[in-house]
């Protein structure tokens, strides 16, 4: 029976059997696939996997701890990392130059295409490095995971452009350049416009530009 045919509340009620359905088996497959390609790749560029704590201190991040109560120091709390950042700076300090972890991350947000609560990110950290440096890395294992999951070959390095360009062109920080749609300046050709919508967005836009 295909998804769409059944409710999502009924898919995970019975999750055991949705587990047992050839597509979702393969996602769970692909998916461990990848984090096998992440240890070997990072193992191999001399990156140290290193686990860190998932009871922690509270720290000022992106979004609200997840909170768990403490047993042994009643009233007191631990919380969830919302990412390893603190621990992975202290390990470049202790003289790891390279690391690296399958973290489990905790935010307690709203949720959003992009955001959960509960999430894993392959997270890395290394010293003694520039820009490209970084780059090169997350290329090259892309390119390993392309290759090596989905026997697709990719090129490197990737296209790459300034935040500059893609917000000049696109208005996006994150343009989806399979799609031909980019921004338009045409403040000359409205400049004397009497349409009053237009006239007003070139004179905010005039305004923004002066006090920057």
């Amino acid at each position: 029976m295909e998804d769409s045919n059944v409710k999502e509340d009924t898919r995970l009620k019975y999750r055991y059997l949705d587990l047992r359905r050839p597509d979702m088996q393969r996602k769970i497959i692909g998916r461990h696939k990848i984090v096998k390609v992440a240890h070997d790749y990072f193992d191999q560029n001399g990156f140290i996997e290193i686990e860190t704590p998932d009871l922690i201190k509270s720290t000022p991040e992106g979004a609200r701890d997840y909170l768990v109560p403490s047993r042994v120091f009643p009233g007191s709390f631990f919380a969830l990392p919302q990412s390893p950042q603190l621990f992975k700076q202290l390990l470049m300090l202790s003289g790891f130059d390279r690391y690296m972890q399958i973290a489990r991350c905790f935010r307690d947000e709203d949720l959003r295409a992009d955001r959960q609560p509960e999430f894993t990110q392959i997270d890395l950290e290394m010293s003694f490095v520039d820009q490209d440096d970084v780059m090169a890395i997350g290329e090259g294992f892309m390119k390993r995971v392309y290759k090596e999951v989905l026997n697709i070959d990719i090129e490197t390095p990737f296209r790459r452009m300034t935040w500059h360009e893609a917000m000049n062109r696109f208005g996006s920080d994150k343009p989806d350049l399979r799609f031909g749609m980019e921004l338009i300046d045409l403040s000359d050709s409205l400049r004397n416009t009497e349409f009053k919508v237009f006239a007003g967005a070139w004179r905010a836009a005039v305004r923004s530009a002066a006090s920057t």
